[in-house]
């Protein structure tokens, strides 16, 4: 492949809800633009994009994917994004490293809770948006009321670019609003027919006003000639695209590819040049500015295993240039590290590349650091950027090797894939005995078992989690504890008198002395707190960590020959768990703040969906045409919510959840939970 100078750059990010099209919507692009010879199907298994056996089994995507094609001496980089909010760590990714993002609406379906989502990612990295009905050809696809829906729930500048050419109930073509131009359903260019004329003048119009609010100077033309030139007209409405200020819109179908190079036109004519892009910021000083000549700075947006050639870390070149091998600095991890095989990326195909050059996305082999969200720079110009703020995992099971002596590959296979994908946490709970996994959703672990087995061999399952209980007191208690053995020679003796007090909430443990008289010598008093410590670790109800006591030791006895610091601790200890018994101790659980976003049909069965797991909710609010619903739930009610969302709405819905605070559990649930672990414990 030639190389391309910056300004003839552009790289575009597909998003949208679950199964709007976007992979077959990509592929029509590629096919289009001359990158691909053949037309990839999604449900044939020929997708370019799509070209994991899992995505081909599923027919979904489960990471971003990237192909690449030549348009008008320009380079377009087309990145397709997962749509299902479990893999939204992929689409997170992708879109820093893109200088423009396709929203994908189905003209069906319309405006769904992804399309929301993916919406206010864009938004969030202020990234210049066209937005794209798919499928108009479907029966009962409604392409003014799409249109409308987004207007009202993403912004009102969604202009029409390109609108369909309906006759009664079937879709003829599509017709551009600015060039004139048209296609039949085929795909074949064809005149405006008469009927869309009035349309296409109409759209054109909003256009030309959209264009002329973008600059003064274009402002004052359209007052004093009523219309732009076509030059103006491009620069205006390039320049509103570039300040999030006119959000384009366009549609078509993939199958067969029709209107994808009016598509393509409007990524070279509108879409700003990486040199355009908004500076990368960074943790101090001065943001990055995009300038091919300056000092070399990429940052990893994704990494993925290929069997042929290792892990291939995919980076987004954010100032700079570099040929042949190149040495840099990982300042996220201060190793060095050689850029010695990158590669041009077409889905599972790639090519070498020669050159590096800002504004670019390119695959790197062989690197030994680094991995997502790192930063490589020239040794003498370190940047250390704000990092990509991935979505918190939403989904904790519990992980086991399904094969006794597999646990340590596991745990390799787990913290490669882990530096593989953001969103994939695993820890090792020490608090309740287990390690677990944590991800965006239960087909999100799923996922990662079946890449845990290709990768390490391993196989693995999940299971319901321990829930990181606390336990507490509520009130004063005093009494005592008398350690005494005798098994000839020296025995044991160790007597202690205690009292515990409750803390407030947040304040710790507290160890304090009030014997007096030496009834119990100074050098046991560390020993006695050692016994406390210790059963604070295993508290009675659960055997989870007792949280916020006083323990006063006032006064006891000893011996001079059998007295030792385990006798005294052993008696701490024991006297410690009877006076628990009696200071009403109470189990607190975790409770998590969960915000869910549903449509309007769906909000009273979700509601009483999280009543029945003992949730409270807080509040709602209508958000984009959704109502967000708020609420405070039990993480042991949480256990599969993923799935259980899913059904509940049609795989509409979606949360986000994250730690609140700890609350004492009901009476008749820390029964239960205490006879059970009594049962265990016999």
């Amino acid at each position: 492949m030639k190389n391309y100078s910056s300004e003839k750059l552009r790289t575009v990010s597909v998003l949208g809800h679950g199964s709007v099209g976007k992979t077959s919507f990509c592929d029509a692009l590629l096919f289009s633009g001359g990158g691909s010879e053949r037309l990839g199907s999604v449900d044939e298994g020929t997708s370019v994009f799509d070209y994991t056996a899992e995505s081909r089994e599923k027919k979904h995507s489960f990471g971003s994917s990237i192909a690449n094609l030549d348009w008008n001496d320009h380079k377009i980089n087309i990145i397709d994004t997962p749509g299902l909010a479990d893999f939204h760590g992929e689409t997170i990714g992708a879109i820093s490293a893109s200088d423009l993002a396709i929203l994908l609406i189905d003209g069906k379906d319309g405006v769904e809770v992804g399309s929301y989502k993916t919406w206010n990612f864009a938004k969030d990295a202020s990234l210049p948006v066209f937005v794209y009905v798919s499928r108009v050809d479907r029966e009962n696809a409604a392409f003014d009321r799409v249109l409308e829906q987004a207007r009202e729930m993403f912004n009102k500048h969604i202009i029409p670019v390109v609108f369909p050419v309906m006759d009664g109930d079937t879709f003829t073509g599509v017709v551009n609003a600015i060039t004139g131009k048209a296609e039949d359903a085929e795909g074949k260019e064809i005149p405006v027919p008469e009927a869309a004329k009035e349309q296409m003048e109409i759209y054109r119009m909003q256009l030309v006003e959209e264009a002329a609010e973008a600059d003064e100077e274009l402002m004052e033309t359209f007052f004093a000639n009523e219309t732009l030139t076509e030059d103006e007209l491009k620069r205006g409405i390039k320049l509103a695209v570039k300040n999030r200020g006119l959000f384009p819109l366009y549609c078509g179908t993939s199958i067969p590819p029709v209107g994808q190079k009016f598509v393509l036109d409007a990524v070279v004519e509108y879409s700003p040049s990486p040199l355009e892009a908004t500076p990368a910021e960074v943790l101090d000083g001065d943001p990055v500015v995009p300038d091919p000549s300056g000092p070399f700075v990429a940052r990893a947006f994704s990494t993925k295993h290929d069997k042929h050639v290792g892990d291939m870390v995919y980076l987004k070149i954010l100032r700079g240039s570099a040929e042949g091998s190149h040495e840099a600095i990982n300042v996220t991890r201060h190793q060095t590290e050689r850029l010695g095989n990158y590669y041009y990326m077409n889905g599972a195909s790639r090519e070498d590349a020669s050159k590096m050059v800002a504004g670019d996305v390119i695959a790197v082999a062989k690197l030994k650091n680094t991995i997502t969200n790192d930063v490589l720079c020239d040794k003498s110009h370190q940047e250390k950027l704000v990092p990509i703020a991935f979505p918190n995992p939403v989904y904790r099971a519990a992980i086991r090797a399904k094969k006794r002596g597999d646990e340590d590959k596991m745990g390799a296979g787990l913290h490669k894939l882990g530096s593989m994908d953001p969103t994939f946490i695993t820890r090792n709970e020490t608090n309740i005995g287990q390690t677990t996994v944590n991800g965006m959703g239960e087909l999100h672990l799923m996922t990662m078992l079946a890449r845990l087995k290709e990768l390490s061999g391993v196989e693995a399952e999940l299971f319901k989690p321990r829930i990181a209980y606390q336990e507490t007191i509520t009130k004063k208690a005093s009494g005592a504890y008398k350690h005494k053995k005798q098994s000839g020679g020296r025995g044991q003796y160790g007597h202690v008198l205690m009292r515990i007090e409750p803390k407030p909430r947040g304040e710790g443990y507290e160890f304090a002395s009030e014997v007096s008289g030496g009834n119990v010598p100074t050098k046991y008093i560390p020993a006695v707190e050692k016994g406390v410590v210790e059963a604070m670790h295993k508290g009675p109800i659960s055997g989870s960590e007792v949280i916020d006591v006083k323990a006063i030791v006032t006064d006891g006895s000893s011996h001079a020959v059998d007295s030792s610091d385990m006798a005294f601790k052993l008696a701490a200890s024991k006297c410690f768990q009877n006076l628990m018994m009696e200071a009403g101790p109470i189990l607190l659980e975790p409770i998590m703040s969960l915000e869910i976003t549903v449509p309007d049909d769906y909000m009273g069965d979700v509601m009483g969906d999280v009543n029945s797991r003992r949730g409270k909710i807080q509040g709602m609010e209508a958000r984009g045409g959704f109502q967000v619903i708020k609420a405070a739930v039990p993480q042991a009610e949480l256990y599969q919510y993923t799935s259980s969302l899913r059904s509940l709405t049609q795989a509409r819905g979606s949360f986000t959840q994250s730690f609140s605070h700890y609350e004492a559990t009901p009476r008749d649930i820390q029964k239960k939970i205490m006879d059970d672990y009594r049962k265990d414990e016999e």
